[in-house]
Parts: structure tokens; sequence; C-alpha cells
């Protein structure tokens, strides 16, 4: 489902929390009481919960946990970095479906993810009850500066979870994963689409076997998933402007002060490589330091792995 910033239904979910008529509804949005009546038949099967009385009219006791018109409502003081929306109850990867879209300034997100992925191809669980998304960022970043990207969102993410940083794009909490991050480039040489996939265990079961865990196992509750997501937007939003306009230094200082990965022993593995050492810091390039026998490498990207 496409959907932008004029839809109707949006503004008339924005009458219901208020409280109207189904006549005032139709006069200011310009359509008939019988489309007021299919829209809100509608909304009740996607879960939001309205009322009807004689002389009060309809109006909207609760709202699902996320919905395309809920995530609407939260990108619309975002419109300089979302101008629409694709939502899906089901996809195979909402990365892939970013590339297919060929444009910038777009949000993708599905309820599952039937092919979900992370980095090296790696298989990313995407069961309902998480957060499934991906962004495609208007051109304002240099190539040589998306390493710095994956480290930039992963601190937007951190900050709302209450995580910490597995460089290079895993968000844990005690120690297990809670989110995944995936940077990709697409399209032309010249003029790449830069996409920001980001995967959050909320209410949905967190596989086990890869050492996962959700907010839900945190906090002993089910969270509202629209607040997580405006939370996570609003913040990737103003750490995303500060990398563009050169605060990189800033946002490299708050990745170190939420970093789980340095001062460990670490092996990271790469192109059939393996480098090995304490990791000690993150250079001006968004490199990872290792030092082993009085020496640093820089390494730009891998599978981590901590040495117990």
């Amino acid at each position: 489902m496409k959907i932008t910033f004029d839809n109707k239904t949006i503004k008339l979910i924005e009458m219901l929390e208020r409280g109207a008529s189904g006549q005032r509804i139709a006069e200011e949005l310009g359509i008939s009481r019988t489309s007021v009546w299919k829209t809100i038949k509608k909304l009740k099967k996607m879960e939001y919960k309205i009322t009807a009385k004689r002389r009060i009219g309809y109006k909207l006791v609760e709202a699902p946990d996320l919905s395309p018109y809920e995530v609407a409502r939260i990108c619309y003081d975002l419109r300089d970095l979302i101008r629409e929306i694709h939502y899906y109850d089901v996809t195979d990867s909402t990365n892939t479906r970013a590339k297919e879209l060929k444009k910038t300034g777009v949000l993708v997100i599905a309820e599952r993810q039937t092919a979900g992925r992370g980095r090296f191809g790696r298989r990313w669980i995407s069961e309902p009850g998480g957060l499934f998304f991906s962004l495609t960022l208007p051109k304002a970043l240099r190539i040589e500066d998306v390493p710095k990207l994956t480290l930039t969102t992963g601190v937007a993410v951190a900050e709302v979870v209450g995580g910490r940083l597995k460089w290079t794009n895993d968000v844990l909490i005690d120690g297990k994963k809670v989110c995944g991050i995936l940077c990709e480039l697409a399209g032309e040489v010249e003029n790449p689409l830069i996409i920001v996939g980001i995967g959050i265990n909320v209410n949905n079961p967190a596989p086990k076997e890869f050492n996962a865990i959700s907010l839900k196992d945190v906090y002993g509750k089910r969270l509202n998933r629209s607040e997580i997501l405006g939370k996570v937007l609003r913040n990737f939003a103003k750490y995303y402007g500060m990398l563009i306009n050169g605060e990189w230094s800033k946002i490299r200082e708050r990745w170190k002060e939420l970093s789980d990965t340095l001062g460990k022993d670490i092996v990271v593995k790469v192109a059939g490589r393996e480098y090995r050492g304490k990791a000690v810091d993150i250079d001006e390039e968004g490199a990872l330091l290792l030092e082993k026998d009085g020496k640093i490498v820089r390494v730009y990207s891998g599978e981590c792995f901590y040495v117990l």
C-alpha cells in the first residue's frame, strides 16, 4: 500500500480522535456519508476501535500499535526526509522493495519479511510484531562516508531502545541482538541510491538460535511500535542531519560512549581474511582500530566476533 501525506483517511482519523458526526466528516473531507461509513468499516478491520453514538457521532477509542496511517502521521513532520510510504503486510525484504522503487525520500515498512537479511546475506528472522523498515536517502552523502552511516544509524537506534553498539551494525541489550542495520548502495555508480535498512525486535518472538532478544522480553510487556518507530525516525533524522553537515566527530564520540565492542578482544572476518586484536578506537574515517603486538590495524567492514 502506497500512502502520501494528503491521504484523506489520515484527516478522518484525526477527526475521529476529537469525535465527529458522519455528516461533519463528509462535509470537511468532501466525500459522501457512504464513503465515511466504508472508511470507518475498513479502519475497524485494521484494529482501530471506534464507537458510534447518536448525537455524538464517531469517536476513536484506540488505534492499533502500527498501521500505514499511523506511520504516515508519524512521518508528517519528517517530510524533508520522507515523502511517501510503502506499507506491506508481507514482503520478501524492505531493502529489496526500496531498491526497486529507485527514488529517494521513501520509507518502506513491513509487518513481516519472508527474506529479511543482514550483512553478508545472513538471514534476519522477521516475524509479526517487530519493526522492519528501509529508508532511501536524499543525495547528500559522499560514497566514502557510507560506512559512517551504519554507525550513525546505530547511535540513533541505541539511544531510543537503551542498547549498546556492537561494531559494525548491531544493537545489543544484555549482550543479545535487538536490532540489525543494513546500509546498501543501489543503482548507478555515478548516482547511487543509498538505502538504510533497520530491523528491531519489539513484540515479535526473538530467535534464540541467533542470540537475539526483543524489547518485549526486556520490559516484560508489549510495546507500542508506532511510538518506537517515531522516536527512531526522529532520532535518525537528527543524526543524519549532523552527518551531512560535517558533525561526524560528535557522532563518533557518541558511538564510542555507547560501544559494547571497544576494549574487547575480537576477531573480524572479511573477504576470507581474519583480523585479531583488541578493539581500541573508531577513527575519523569510521574504521575500527585493532591493536595487536603494539601495532594498529584499521578495519572498515567485516563480521565481528568477541573472543571469550
